[in-house]
């Protein structure tokens, strides 16, 4: 009897990252593959036939070590980058700057230096935030001045930091050859990366059934915001909304901290879910797939690129100025809000499947099926 190919997947251990670990061990199974997810890298990932990054790599524990081990194309290794990037037409000069905020990391320090500092909580929490803002102060007033020049349409030094973060370890992956080949979940990270010479391709996380289904349960919210109204840009056009429905008559319900059964449950019990950006170049994929999972119409700020998800068909797409508006037809046009939501769920749990978007990665390193 001829083994199953074995698949190690890295991911960090931080936010919805373990549940996305069961969905791929499930999806690799489906195909034939053992799956092992790890969220510490380990000299036994380099045993396996193919290493699979994902999300914040830099958050993984050990994983530059582990991948100088590697010898070239042993195992097959692909990342996967599921969190946002700049925006495609980022300057040199924004990418300075950025180099220099993105120092600005905890995670950065050595274990001894954060061992010592880590009962000093002003400065892990106060203290670098600010740092950050210093140092992006001059680029930062660029960018707000001028919205669409390197687009940042929504500027955030928090969000820059982030993106800046995640670059510069792509960069520093790719100077060394530690992957072989590369996917990003939306065409303006995978642009992105094109122009800065990494062949990288477009895949969106696609549908397992634990993003939820639709449980036909009465839907008695209204219009639901899952997660906080977090400080910044984001909170500001969320808190407008707030007031915005209000003045219709319309109810915005926020729930936050749940996951899995309970997530799927709050969510089969909202008519509309509403998305809004983190950064308006960067449509947050997963928050709109567990959203149209559950049945519920996805109202969306507007996005400069929305991957697999075609407005108008999936979901409703609006400038965010338009965001009450467009909710309150909805609510009172049922039937039309019933059928974006039915076409949104079909075409999520038939075609956009995580299986067949893990097919595409096996495929790229010829490590598919066929070959077991």
């Amino acid at each position: 009897m001829i083994p199953r190919r074995r698949v190690c997947i890295l991911l960090p251990s931080i936010g919805l990252y373990p549940e996305l670990g069961v969905m791929l061990e499930d999806s690799f199974a489906s195909l034939g593959w053992q799956a092992t997810v790890r969220h510490r890298a380990e000299p036994q990932a380099l045993d396996h036939d193919l290493l699979l990054l994902a999300g914040f790599c830099r958050h993984i524990e050990g994983l530059p070590d582990l991948l100088r081990q590697r010898r070239p194309k042993s195992p097959p290794t692909v990342l996967w980058q599921l969190e946002p990037l700049p925006p495609p037409q980022f300057s040199a000069s924004g990418e300075k700057t950025g180099a220099r905020v993105a120092v600005c990391d905890w995670n950065r320090l050595s274990p001894r230096w954060r061992r010592a500092l880590n009962f000093v909580v002003p400065f892990r929490t106060k203290l670098f935030p600010l740092l950050r803002r210093g140092l992006a102060h001059s680029y930062s007033r660029y960018a707000v001045r001028q919205p669409d020049q390197d687009g940042w349409k929504r500027y955030s030094v928090d969000n820059y930091f982030m993106a800046m973060a995640d670059w510069l370890w792509i960069r520093r992956a790719q100077a060394h050859g530690w992957f072989d080949a590369c996917f990003a979940s939306v065409q303006p990270r995978v642009e992105f990366l094109r122009r800065r010479g990494i062949a990288a391709e477009m895949l969106p996380f696609g549908y397992h059934p634990n993003w939820g289904r639709d449980l036909r349960l009465q839907r008695d919210i209204d219009v639901l915001f899952l997660g906080r109204i977090a400080p910044g840009p984001r909170g500001e056009v969320l808190r407008r909304l707030q007031a915005e429905l209000a003045a219709r008559g319309r109810t915005l319900t926020f729930v936050r901290g749940v996951r899995g059964a309970e997530r799927e449950h709050v969510l089969n019990r909202a008519r509309i879910m509403v998305n809004l950006l983190r950064m308006p170049h960067d449509l947050a994929g997963m928050r709109v797939l567990m959203g149209i999972a559950c049945g519920a119409l996805v109202v969306s700020e507007h996005a400069d690129a929305t991957g697999a998800f075609l407005p108008g068909k999936h979901f409703v797409m609006t400038a965010p100025d338009r965001l009450a508006e467009k909710i309150d037809y909805f609510l009172a046009h049922e039937e039309e809000r019933q059928k974006i939501a039915a076409e949104g769920y079909r075409f999520v749990t038939q075609e956009l499947t995580l299986a067949k978007g893990l097919g595409r990665i096996l495929a790229s390193v010829a490590v598919g099926k066929s070959d077991i």
